[in-house]
């Protein structure tokens, strides 16, 4: 074998392995992320295995979304609440999966998610977020060309943005989601 061709050898060899490297290095780990009013993507760490409290279908975005409950919140829906008046208890925390959908191509009579849009977080901690009635939010923006979240919002101000449309459910803990029957 001739030098020049160890060394090209070498060379493709190292250069695939520093842009395999490069890759790792920057791909996005959501759960460094964090919103502008310091909640952070690792406060739902696991989500993807949480149990459904039920989906919902926005006419107006056409999105499909998958609202998931931790633990805590899950116990509350099955103890009744919020229907029975009493307020989800701290440590509640909902995650929202938004997609936007499409026709099955197996089955064209059915709608399925597509593309992931964001993720939003509800956690309930009626000290830390007091000026938001009990409850803080944080939207993690979807970008489907490079892979990555980004957070909603240029300061915590936004928080204001989802409280004030939450008002609207305000006899039921500022919850729109029902548990509906199993």
């Amino acid at each position: 074998m001739k030098t020049g061709n160890i060394f090209r050898g070498i060379f493709i060899t190292t250069a695939i392995f520093f842009i395999m490297g490069t890759a790792i290095l920057t791909a996005q780990d959501k759960y460094e992320l964090k919103s502008p009013n310091g909640i952070s993507f690792s406060e739902v760490r696991g989500y993807e295995g949480w149990k459904v409290v039920a989906p919902s279908y926005r006419t107006d975005k056409n999105e499909i979304r998958f609202i998931l409950g931790n633990d805590t919140i899950i116990k509350a829906y099955r103890e009744g609440i919020p229907e029975n008046g009493v307020p989800f208890p701290d440590g509640s925390i909902l995650v929202k999966i938004a997609y936007s959908e499409r026709k099955s191509p197996d089955f064209p009579a059915a709608i399925e998610p597509d593309v992931l849009q964001r993720v939003e977080l509800m956690i309930k901690d009626a000290k830390k977020f007091k000026n938001t009635n009990g409850w803080g939010y944080a939207r993690f923006v979807y970008n489907a060309k490079t892979n990555t979240f980004k957070p909603y919002g240029n300061d915590a101000s936004f928080e204001q943005e989802c409280n004030v449309c939450h008002t609207i459910v305000k006899g039921r803990d500022f919850v729109f989601t029902k548990y509906p029957q199993r």
